[in-house]
């Protein structure tokens, strides 16, 4: 059994693996709903004006017989230009009138109009090429803008990628036209993906309270910011004293060394040296026996700066002890490479890790604690300015 090594837990409401907040660029937003409702609708109305057709009916016979004529290809750029209306349109019932619902109902009548042009055999190239260009370029503009990514959105700018490749690419045997087309399309994808990073930290800036939309690959417990009870205050400052005094033998890294911590390589701001026997001894938060010291390697030197407590399960809560003072995370869409065994990044806002990694839906729940002196906060999130600066007076002496 789990054995919590720092007691004084004291109204410390239990909580499951699901109660959770995450960034939304993983996830669908509520307001996103009704899009979704509406690409179902279209799904069963594309079924019911084929039957319709079959069954003689005038208004859809021409529909149909137009659409069954089509190249394979075409009839699926058909298709995406109406997924991608429809949900636009979808969107405008899921949010107040404003711009962007404005924006919404021109650019869905617009996709949906190309598509009934391809249909019917209208000129319908050029046009789907300006509309699908400004969609992507504006998703882009609205993320960096503040409007944080989710699945529906970078889902539906996907299906618009790929219409615009097919609309793009050129007819016959132009290498330097499909050289420029496929050219296009890159760029256009890295616009969004640089512009749904940008959006999504944003705003997931600090996200190590409750209450706070925490950036991606970070998960915090759902809950509302509330001020410490006198018992969840002393509770953190005993931890942290805890943790400080342990802390201190550990500033020599040959003394961690000794005691079994990884040390060796040492790089960056927050390298995390852990100690494989702590991480499974049975110990949670446990001031003696800290799972990971953190180090910045500063000119050549490392500086410890603080120290991690892990829990030994996925799923199990950390104690938060300290209440709002002391809030665990864990993190979700984390990209581990294999060859070496490594961190290599988050998974990115199209679903994809860099190559020879894999993605780790969540990981097990943890806790930052600061031990530098006059550290803003002392758990949690460390700011790296603030480090920065703390780094660059240790250095110079001032």
């Amino acid at each position: 059994m789990t054995r919590t090594a720092f007691h004084g837990a004291d109204g410390v409401p239990a909580r499951g693996l699901g109660d959770y907040v995450g960034s939304p660029m993983y996830e669908i937003i509520p307001e996103h709903f009704p899009a979704v409702i509406a690409v179902m609708m279209l799904v069963v109305g594309g079924w019911l004006v084929r039957r319709a057709a079959e069954r003689g009916q005038r208004w859809a016979t021409p529909f149909v017989a137009d659409y069954r004529r089509l190249p394979l290809l075409r009839r699926f750029v058909a298709w995406l230009l109406l997924i991608a209306g429809v949900a636009h349109i979808g969107l405008m019932f899921g949010h107040e009138l404003s711009g962007y619902t404005a924006g919404y109902a021109v650019l869905g009548a617009a996709q949906l109009e190309i598509a009934r042009r391809l249909i019917r055999r209208r000129r319908w190239r050029r046009y789907a090429a300006l509309v699908l260009g400004v969609s992507l370029i504006a998703y882009a503009v609205s993320s960096m803008a503040g409007q944080a990514p989710d699945q529906l959105g970078l889902t539906t700018k996907l299906i618009e990628l790929a219409a615009l490749a097919v609309v793009l690419a050129p007819q016959g045997d132009h290498r330097w036209r499909r050289f420029g087309a496929s050219t296009a399309t890159v760029t256009f994808a890295i616009v969004v993906a640089i512009g749904a990073w940008v959006g999504a930290f944003g705003e997931g800036e600090g996200g190590h309270h409750l209450g706070e939309v925490p950036p991606p690959g970070v998960l915090v417990p759902d809950g509302v910011d509330r001020p410490a009870t006198a018992i969840e205050q002393r509770n953190a400052d005993e931890l942290y004293a805890a943790t400080v005094a342990t802390a201190r033998k550990y500033e020599d890294p040959e003394a961690a060394r000794a005691d079994g911590y990884q040390v060796d390589g040492m790089y960056g701001l927050d390298f995390h040296a852990e100690n494989p026997s702590y991480k499974t001894d049975g110990h949670v938060l446990d001031p003696e026996r800290p799972e990971n010291l953190i180090y910045a390697v500063n000119a050549g030197q490392p500086v410890l700066i603080g120290v991690m407590y892990e829990v030994d399960e996925i799923g199990q809560p950390g104690p938060a002890v300290g209440g709002p003072l002391t809030v665990w995370h864990a993190h979700d869409h984390v990209c581990f490479s294999l060859i070496p065994p490594a961190l290599a990044g988050l998974t990115s806002p199209f679903g994809t890790c860099p190559v020879g990694s894999i993605t780790m839906p969540i990981t097990n729940e943890m806790i930052h604690v600061w031990t530098l002196p006059g550290v803003p906060e002392r758990y949690g999130d460390l700011e790296d300015g603030w480090l920065e600066d703390y780094l660059e007076v240790v250095v110079s002496g001032e």
